[in-house]
């Protein structure tokens, strides 16, 4: 009697039952895969909204950066960098300012509603927010939390949960705040320990801070008179005239330059000084809106020449001015896509950086 073998039984069945593991874990993974493609390629890019601060500063390697505290909601994107957050945060960003260039970007809170945050300054080793939970102080180089709220040394179980009770010295460049018992404490920039402060800085901030709550902050203010048709140059005010009281207009800058497809121009205005910001350094810096979009444009006080031109589209103009004492001339708005731009002015240069912006799964 002949026997028979049949070969590969045990084995087919083996291959058999792989091939259904692996049509059971590739379809849905191709499904995932669909999804995420169609969302990414057909969904506009994340909203970000800045608060309504610019902090600008030098680091002790000699780099000059902005920190921005801005609120966003990358839903329906799958953002891998805020997968802590389900997509919505309120996150901390530095750039360089000469080349524009993010250089971190933390996450502070996930809370829902948002919690309030602006940057307070910057400079030396760490970086500066204060928040609706209190202070939170960062590494300039790497954006890692350094200390926040009750671990601030020197300060510990008698900090202030508000937001009004930190402010910024420029006079004396610390970061002042108010602790539980009243007291004002101050933490020099390029440190973070507080102290209590000189008498003479407790003087001037014990009206200014305040321990109770803040009002809920909208990402959505806008600096105060951010632009002005005319603006005064640094100089002697002009005086006026001892029969009508009519002031002159001595000193004064128009943006002659202005492009001849404007419809309106303004001067971007230095908010300490209410001069034309960049014109302690011999230049200026103007805001055009020409019917869909706006043309920032960088001028020579010397010549009353355009050295350099920004063709932004957008539905709304510039929200946030900062001055740098070195030269530099910050400012944020918004593009068409309702993300933040910020945009920095030189002497001769200008360019723009997306706040907050994310290729594909965050990175």
């Amino acid at each position: 009697m002949m026997s028979v073998h049949v070969r590969g039984g045990a084995s087919g069945r083996k291959r058999r039952g792989w091939a259904v593991i692996a049509v059971w874990i590739l379809v849905p993974l191709l499904v995932i895969v669909g999804v995420v493609t169609m969302v990414e390629t057909t969904t506009g890019p994340a909203r970000t909204r800045p608060s309504n601060a610019i902090a600008t500063g030098e680091t002790t390697e000699g780099r000059h950066v902005a920190i921005v505290a801005y609120e966003t909601d990358t839903f329906p994107h799958l953002d891998l960098f805020r997968i802590g957050s389900i997509g919505y945060s309120v996150q901390v960003q530095a750039f360089d300012l000469d080349g524009g260039e993010p250089l971190w970007d933390t996450m502070l809170s996930n809370d829902y509603p948002s919690m309030g945050a602006e940057a307070l300054a910057v400079g030396g080793d760490y970086a500066y927010v204060r928040t609706d939970h209190g202070l939170v102080i960062l590494d300039v180089v790497t954006g890692a939390v350094t200390a926040r709220d009750s671990d601030i040394p020197g300060l510990g179980d008698d900090y202030v949960a508000s937001r009004n009770a930190y402010g910024w010295d420029p006079d004396t460049e610390q970061v002042v705040l108010l602790d539980q018992e009243g007291a004002i404490r101050s933490i020099p920039l390029g440190t973070q320990t507080a102290a209590p402060a000189s008498p003479a800085v407790a003087t001037r901030w014990q009206d200014q801070l305040d321990a109770a709550s803040a009002e809920r902050l909208s990402y959505y203010e806008s600096t105060w008179n951010a632009t002005r048709d005319k603006a005064q140059l640094p100089g002697p005010e002009p005086e006026p005239d001892p029969l009508t009281g009519i002031v002159p207009d001595d000193n004064m800058l128009w943006a002659s330059w202005a492009p001849a497809e404007a419809w309106t121009t303004g001067i971007v205005l230095d908010q300490r000084t209410s001069y034309a910001a960049g014109s302690s350094f011999g230049f200026a810096v103007s805001e055009s809106h020409n019917g869909s979009g706006y043309i920032i444009q960088v001028a020579d006080l010397d010549t009353r020449s355009a050295r350099a031109r920004l063709d932004i589209p957008s539905g709304a103009g510039i929200q946030t001015v900062a001055v740098d004492p070195d030269g530099y001339v910050v400012m944020v708005m918004p593009n068409a896509d309702q993300q933040g731009l910020l945009i920095v002015a030189t002497a001769d240069a200008l360019h723009a950086t997306t706040i907050g912006e994310r290729g594909w799964l965050g990175f």
